[in-house]
């Protein structure tokens, strides 16, 4: 797993912030699922078969996340299974792998079914003996949630028909479809169902590639006056920001970082500048370090550390 893999899932395995995913997908931003009502699941999916030789032929993916929510509808709890699928790219096969996913997990749902049967030798036909499933039982249903945190467009398949050639529209109908459910920060338009760090964190991505817009965002908007620095991290990876923090600070004032991160730019690209003239004889050093603020020979370690020769003095 690569290092944006790995923070990815670590931000996300937050339950708030895995709640508020759950609710803008499933609910439009209804707040229905709480973080308590999530359990954390092995999200490694495992299916064991038995091929046409009768060898058992076990299956094995590893999921991103995923999670056991109790959701509450109309005075009654039912339980759904939620996984979250980090893409910082764009996967032309995602669909595909999203079935597999849930496939694998009815799949061993199935199976641990037919194990408590076989236990408890409650099997009322023979139809619910073959199947290893019987009449009143019921699947826990499985949603996976595909978050692209990524920067640029989202040009891949969103449904398994998307990812087959054009054919006789008649054969459709019995082609079953599996679409994925893709949550696109660069495809929102309102980002106020957010209240978390998900909130900056997508409206950077969704800005991250026009700096003029990306500036105006973080230098206007006060969602950016306080922001934990979780996101702030998870910014700078998947948006590709520099905003400078100290790790003991649990929340910082993004604007007036992004500011002092243009000047500090701005001051460093005046300092290369004298570096330049210096360098070529068109201004004495001594004048050089006055313009930069420090002593001659301050200038002159700054010069040698940036790679510029230091000129003789006479």
């Amino acid at each position: 797993m690569g290092v944006k893999d790995s923070k990815a899932k670590e931000y996300l395995s937050d339950n708030i912030r895995f709640s508020e995913i759950c609710n803008y997908m499933l609910f439009g931003g209804d707040k229905i699922i709480k973080p308590q009502d999530l359990r954390e699941c092995d999200s490694t999916e495992v299916l064991s078969i038995f091929g046409i030789d009768k060898k058992q032929i076990i299956r094995q993916k590893w999921r991103d996340l995923l999670k056991r929510v109790s959701v509450k509808y109309t005075g009654n709890m039912y339980i759904v299974l939620i996984g979250i699928e980090a893409q910082t790219n764009v996967h032309y096969a995602m669909p595909v792998k999203t079935m597999i996913y849930d496939a694998l997990n009815y799949g061993d749902q199935v199976n641990g079914a037919k194990k408590r049967h076989q236990k408890n030798k409650d099997y009322k036909s023979s139809e619910e003996f073959l199947s290893g499933f019987t009449y009143d039982d019921k699947l826990t249903p499985v949603i996976t949630i595909t978050l692209y945190l990524g920067t640029s467009k989202w040009d891949g398949p969103r449904s398994l028909i998307e990812m087959m050639p054009q054919m006789d529209e008649r054969i459709f109908p019995l082609i079953n479809d599996y679409k994925i459910n893709l949550l696109n920060p660069l495809e929102i338009t309102d980002f106020s169902m957010f209240e978390t760090g998900l909130r900056p964190l997508f409206e950077v991505l969704k800005n991250a590639s026009d700096e003029r817009k990306l500036n105006a965002l973080i230098t206007t908007d006060d969602i950016f006056k306080r922001v934990d620095v979780e996101t702030i991290a998870a910014m700078n990876l998947f948006a590709g920001t520099d905003i400078e923090y100290e790790e003991k600070e649990e929340v910082i004032n993004v604007c007036k970082a992004w500011e002092d991160h243009k000047k500090l730019g701005i001051q460093q690209g005046e300092t290369k500048m004298l570096f330049t003239l210096v360098t070529k004889g068109k201004l004495d050093i001594d004048t050089a370090a006055e313009e930069a603020g420090v002593s001659v020979s301050e200038f002159e370690k700054l010069m040698s550390e940036a790679g510029y020769k230091v000129p003789e003095t006479v």
